[in-house]
């Protein structure tokens, strides 16, 4: 954890300021919370190698300056979502002496329910054995044993989630949220998944942790007017998100997602700013909603 607290550091300090010799990356680190001796030149290429291996990103020397940058790999294919969350962990875990100083000016959501579950799903996973735990259904009222073979850890509005496959195989995948997960363990024996999807197969055009096999995604296209624009250029709506067309009283952007209940509710969540331009099975959704509203509020 050491190392790679180390290269976090590296990669955020390259990242605010630019090109450094390792004099002057050892000047800043000595002034940190995790400074543990100076880093040497031999030290130093362990964790650019390291970096170069496990990030979207990689050092690079120049011998003229004697500096060492960041870049950014372009060709780098993975999801980063990982590795900006481990960045944004790495930035709490460094403000929080500070944090904790000036308690009376810092408001903060709670962080995401059932992070406590998340250490022993993931080593479920790197042991290839399964999951033993009691949980509780919102739809049904009760809780319930189940045996689990664990497929991927999934984060959504401050939750985290389980996409994991009964061991009887007969039901598919399955999404659990981690906080309703009682007595939770490891099986003593290995189990394999019989399903070889990936994580981003699964929630291919997905909205949040809905999934599903009958529904494929569709072309969303929406007109967000004036500075609400904005807003959604710094928060997208979805992970597709592709701005089409901008003019000075609007701008277009398309999706290529799967309409579903979490959706129609964040496209409402613009209220009058947003309008679904297509497809007409969208809008014509979007106006059944807001006719239903109407009622409500006659």
């Amino acid at each position: 954890m050491s190392k790679l607290k180390k290269c976090l550091y590296l990669i955020d300090l390259l990242t605010r300021r630019g090109a450094m010799s390792l004099k002057e990356i050892n000047e800043h680190f000595k002034y940190s919370s995790i400074y543990d001796g100076e880093i040497i030149p031999r030290t130093f290429a362990r964790y650019k190698d390291f970096i170069e291996l496990n990030f979207p990103c990689r050092i690079e020397y120049n011998a003229s300056t004697r500096e060492y940058s960041l870049k950014r790999d372009t060709l780098y294919g993975e999801d980063e979502s990982l590795y900006n969350y481990l960045l944004s962990a790495f930035h709490i875990e460094s403000m929080t002496e500070l944090a904790v100083k000036h308690r009376d000016k810092v408001k903060l959501l709670m962080p995401p329910t059932g992070v406590e579950n998340v250490q022993m799903v993931l080593e479920a996973i790197d042991q290839s054995k399964g999951l033993l735990c009691d949980y509780y259904s919102f739809n049904k009222k009760t809780k319930k044993a189940h045996r689990l073979i664990p497929y991927f850890l999934k984060t959504w509005e401050q939750r985290w989630y389980l996409v994991a496959e009964p061991d009887n195989h007969h039901h598919g995948l399955s999404v659990f949220a981690l906080e309703r997960m009682d007595n939770l363990r490891l099986t003593e024996e290995k189990m394999q998944p019989s399903n070889d999807i990936t994580v981003d197969e699964y929630f291919d055009g997905s909205f949040g942790v809905n999934h599903s096999d009958e529904q494929v995604p569709v072309r969303l296209v929406v007109k967000v007017y004036g500075s609400q624009a904005d807003y959604v250029r710094a928060l997208p709506i979805h992970e597709s998100q592709r701005e089409i067309e901008t003019t000075e009283e609007y701008a277009l952007f398309e999706y290529r997602v799967v309409p579903c209940y979490n959706l129609f509710q964040q496209l409402l969540w613009h209220r009058e700013r947003l309008e679904v331009m297509e497809p007409a099975s969208v809008r014509e959704e979007m106006k059944s909603i807001v006719k239903s509203l109407a009622e409500i509020y006659k």
